[in-house]
Formats: structure tokens, sequence, C-alpha cells
């Protein structure tokens, strides 16, 4: 899942306005003891797990377990390197339940879901990325709690496919995320009564990632998950890490990935989970922030027929990349044999001018005839954005030339590119 951004301390909490009304505490001695025990007790189930699934045991002995008490992970959460747990929760789980636990944070980390994000919201993502994790799960053969989330309809997909799928969701808060922490149990806590206690602690101490760092560690992971194959004897492999091992050894580079990384290399700034999101304090909300990221591009979209089926999914992805940035220039264009309408984008919920990306009601779109590409490019010359992304099927008339600014060509599912400069990114199934 998404790593979660370094906590404030004590002081940095009340000094930013983020509690006006909890008393913060750290956890007493004798929630200390709890603690110990409960680290001593799952540390135990691991070495017993070794001889039933050593496979998936072994990949989770890598990873640092901490037991804490805070109102800010009720029940357990990973950075990629470590796996927080709250003891009491910790203290009311079976050993079926232990098990459940360490291997659903062990598959957000294999799978990359700290780093898949971006700007999505956020209650919607983790729901995607939990139904992702306890598939895999349900394929090993281990056992779901009774509320775990789990879409039947959307096995098998990536988190991003069940994202989309969610969209239509009209009432997400009615399902919950098992590892829920952070920012948004902060701000619950915040919301309660001044007289309540917080309990805050400095052993819950997350990693503060970034992209690259993101990256990185996700790498050093499939690196350990091809030394443990390679141990491993035939037959030993569960389902569901035998498809993490697929992808590690035939990498398949969704679209959606591709998008994004062409934005951040043509962006200015990166991206950070190191810094408040200043625009959310007044809400008493502590949310990450972006470092100095700014997004200065032109979008062209062809309203030909044949795009509008991908076209929901693709602005999808544009709001995503729009909220992850702290500026924003979008420059975009709706074109078919002529530009048919300019505007300029600022903010993600300007995007719905130009359809009802929640309910899927009907795009206000202009044009609908052929598409002539040359007009969009002559235009990009004018304004020299950082870069182009032209959301097309393929079929239209094209420059001689390759423009002087970086171009993506975002090609809807059965379309082809047009001429060979560019990069080029295929929309199949989402």
């Amino acid at each position: 899942m998404e790593s979660s951004p370094k906590p404030p301390a004590q002081g940095e909490l009340l000094s930013q306005g983020a509690l006006p009304g909890p008393v913060i505490r750290e956890p007493s001695g004798e929630e200390q003891a709890l603690k110990a025990k409960q680290l001593a007790l799952w540390r135990q189930e691991i070495r017993d797990w070794l001889i039933s699934f050593p496979f998936t045991a072994k990949l989770v002995m890598r990873l640092t377990l901490i037991m804490v008490v805070d109102d800010r992970v009720p029940t357990a959460c990973t950075d990629g390197v470590h796996v927080f747990v709250n003891a009491s929760f910790a203290a009311q789980c079976s050993s079926a339940l232990r098990r459940f636990v360490m291997s659903h944070e062990l598959y957000h980390v294999l799978l990359g879901h700290f780093m898949r994000q971006y700007g999505r919201d956020r209650q919607r993502w983790n729901l995607a990325v939990d139904a992702e994790a306890n598939n895999r799960l349900m394929l090993d053969g281990l056992s779901l709690p009774m509320d775990a989330v789990f879409y039947p309809a959307q096995a098998g997909r990536s988190a991003e496919a069940i994202y989309q799928w969610l969209l239509d969701h009209p009432h997400p808060e009615m399902d919950t995320p098992f590892d829920r922490h952070g920012e948004e149990v902060l701000f619950q806590a915040t919301s309660q009564d001044g007289g309540s206690t917080m309990i805050v602690d400095p052993d819950y101490a997350p990693l503060s990632v970034d992209t690259v760092t993101a990256r990185q560690i996700t790498q050093q992971w499939h690196e350990a998950v091809m030394q443990v194959t390679q141990q491993s004897p035939p037959g030993s492999i569960p389902a569901g890490m035998k498809l993490v091992v697929s992808d590690i050894v035939t990498p398949r580079v969704h679209w959606r990935t591709c998008l994004h990384d062409f934005f951040l290399r043509h962006s200015r700034g990166s991206l950070t989970w190191n810094r408040v999101n200043r625009r959310h304090l007044g809400q008493g909300l502590y949310l990450p922030g972006q470092q100095g990221k700014s997004l200065s591009i032109m979008v062209a979209i062809d309203t030909s027929g044949s795009t509008r089926r991908q076209l929901p999914v693709f602005l999808t992805e544009l709001q995503a990349m729009i909220s992850s940035a702290e500026r924003v220039e979008m420059i975009l264009i709706e074109c078919d044999a002529a530009i048919q309408r300019e505007r300029v984008i600022h903010h993600a919920h300007d995007l719905q001018e130009i359809g009802d990306i929640g309910d899927r009601q009907g795009l206000i779109l202009r044009g609908g005839g052929g598409t002539d590409f040359r007009p969009v490019f002559e235009r990009a010359e004018d304004i020299m954005p950082e870069c182009l992304v032209f959301f097309t099927d393929g079929l239209g008339r094209t420059p001689e030339l390759a423009p002087s600014v970086p171009v993506l060509w975002a090609i809807t599912d059965g379309g082809k590119a047009p001429v060979s400069w560019g990069q080029v990114i295929h929309m199949g199934d989402a």
C-alpha cells in the first residue's frame, strides 16, 4: 500500500494546530509490557510458519516487525521496510489472523502499492489495493477475516482496474480498508471532544518515502523474492506468490505507470512525503505534501467516436496526476480535423467540465469528425509546454517532422501509433 507519511512529533502536532483538543500521551508501562509480549508472540508465529509456508515466511522475516500502541494505527501498516502492528489489536489475533496480517502487508510491499497511488482518492485506493492483496492471499490458501475487503467480480484484476471500478461505487465509506493509519485516523482523533486522549507512540516512525526511494525499495524486494525462489524446492511456491515471481521474471509495465512516469520526468520538482500539505491544515488534516512539483503540460484529446469509450479512464488518470502536484498548468485541447476548444486547467475538479467522471453521465465534448494532428503540434510549437500528451486512436494526418517538445501518444485499445517518433503507450483493459 501507499507509504505512510512520517507522523509529526507531539510538539509539531500542537504547533500546526492539527490537534486542538485531545490530550496526547505516550504508551504507559503496562502498554509497553503488552508490546514486548506481543512482539515475542508474533516472532514465534513467524518461526512456526516456516514449517507450513516457508516461502512466504522467509520473506516476512525480512520485514522489521514493530509493535506500537498508537491511535493512528488501529490494526497494522507498512512502509515497505517495517510492519507496525497495534499491540492491543495484536493481542486479539488468532494464529490464522496473525498470518493474514503479515501476508497482507507483505503483498502490499511486493506489489508496490505504496508507490502506485499518485493522486488517487485515498479511500478508494486503499480499498483497491486491499482487494488486490486479499485475492493473492486466497490463491495462497490463507483464510480471510469476515470483514476483509474482497470484490468477487474484480478478482485477479490490478489495483488500478479495481480503483476504476470503485469510481462507480457511490458509498466507499461502507467498506473499510484493513490497514487504515496515519493522517486519516489522525483526523478522526482530532474530531473528538476536547477532553479525549490520544496515544502517540514514538516507535511509530514510518519512513518518509519519495517516488525514487519507493522504486528502490520495490526493486530490493523483487531481488529478495528471486533469491528465495532460487532456494525453494519445486512445488513449494504458493499460487499467489507464483504470480509475483512471474511478473518479476517477465515484467509487464502497465500503461498507467508509463503515463505517470512520463509526467514525472517532464515535471519540475520532486515527489516527497516529507512535507505537510498546507492546503488541508485548516481542516485539521495532516496530509502529505509535494516538494516543488509543478506540471506545465499540453494534453490533446482526439474527440473522434472511437476514443470516447476509454476517455473516462484517461481523464481519471489526468485527475490523479493533477492532484499530486502543487502547481498545475494543463493546456487542454479538444480536436478533430481542427482545434475545437482550448482551455487551461489548474485544478483536478476543472476536468469535470468535460465530463462527469464520477457517475459517467455523458461527456461534454466538441468535434467528432476526422482527425488532423497537425494543428495541435503547430499550437505546441507556439506555446512550448514541458511536454505533450495526445490521447487518440492514431488515425489522422500527422506532421512530417517531430516537434521540439517531448510527445507521448496514449493510443486507445485497437489503435496504433501514427508516427515513429515520440513515446507510445497502448491503453488496453483497465
